[in-house]
């Protein structure tokens, strides 16, 4: 009797929805994209610089990102980390076979934290960038 109930509650439940190509290509950008601009960043934050240890002080911090192809560099880099990450998120809770309903708020919920997190991060950006 267990059994059949078993049965019939995994032929009712609904198939899990895949990927779409989408998100694997938008995935597979973001990740090629860090790879690029983690390199480039951790070079010119850690090996260009003179100082001891490779660390710049709060003064070298502010030249450096008033520059605008570092002050790109590192918004990209933000940008990618965080669509990178939402999306990786998503992934994970959508492995929990969330429902319909479920899977709008999870979609609604990581879209808002992901705007949160970038908004933050390029007020400090800029906020850095002013103070040059």
């Amino acid at each position: 009797m267990a059994t059949a109930r078993i049965r019939e509650t995994v032929r009712r439940r609904s198939p899990r929805v895949p990927r779409s190509a989408g998100e694997w290509r938008i995935m597979t950008l973001t990740g090629l994209g860090l790879l690029v601009l983690l390199t480039i960043h951790m070079i010119a934050n850690h090996f260009v610089v003179k100082s001891v240890g490779g660390l710049r002080d709060y003064r070298q911090v502010l030249a450096y990102i008033a520059n605008p192809v570092i002050f790109t560099i590192e918004s990209l880099f933000l940008l990618f980390v965080t669509v990178h990450a939402m999306l990786g998120l998503r992934s994970v809770l959508l492995d929990l076979d969330a429902g319909p309903r479920l899977h709008r708020w999870i979609d609604r919920g990581l879209a808002l934290l992901g705007l949160a997190t970038l908004a933050y991060g390029y007020f400090l950006i800029g906020t850095l960038a002013s103070r040059a």
